[in-house]
């Protein structure tokens, strides 16, 4: 059901044309932005997106330039698992990694702890209304949200075609505290 679930979104998302997903992506910008958590927050972790997600460079860049620390995930496939990494531009540090993604180039690797953390920005194919999220099916970030400290925020960014009443979803599935996509922001 997971499986299916996940085909059908992505076979939706991936019909976007780029200029409304540029267009779209500058709204939830726009919208994650004025989150009172995300002023506040010293350490950020956002994702460097790929095919057809939300665009998250001008999120990435803004970070930076007001004196954010922001953080990768690079993945790690002989573990399963997210090593985390400082960020500090984009253009001169990244490189195509694993699955496709971009990710830090070897000699700017700057790992950073799990504990440093006070909000990720998390990467789906689908939420739902209830915060929880559908994603890619390998759990890198299911097991990865489970060790960050309880005061840690974590906020889906997403299209709204990407949110749904209902998802598929089990136990071991994360809920998160956030879902903004361009047209509103969903506080769990």
């Amino acid at each position: 059901m997971k499986k299916e679930f996940r085909k059908n979104v992505l076979k939706i998302r991936k019909e976007q044309n780029n200029d409304l997903i540029l267009k779209k992506s500058k709204k939830i910008f726009e919208n994650l932005i004025s989150l009172n958590e995300i002023k506040n927050a010293n350490t950020i972790m956002a994702y460097l997106d790929f095919n057809n997600e939300v665009k998250t460079d001008d999120i990435i860049n803004y970070l930076i330039s007001n004196g954010k620390k922001v953080v990768v995930p690079i993945s790690v496939v002989s573990e399963k698992k997210l090593l985390l990494s400082e960020i500090k531009d984009i253009q001169k540090e990244v490189k195509i990694g694993t699955y496709g993604i971009r990710e830090p180039k070897q000699e700017y690797i700057r790992p950073v702890n799990n504990n440093e953390i006070d909000i990720v920005i998390v990467p789906a194919v689908a939420y739902d209304i209830n915060g929880y999220r559908l994603g890619y099916g390998g759990g890198y970030y299911d097991r990865f949200l489970k060790t960050l400290r309880k005061d840690a925020k974590t906020i889906g960014i997403a299209f709204e075609l990407q949110v749904f009443n209902n998802i598929p979803k089990e136990e071991h599935d994360a809920k998160l505290n956030y879902i903004v996509t361009e047209k509103r922001i969903i506080k769990i």
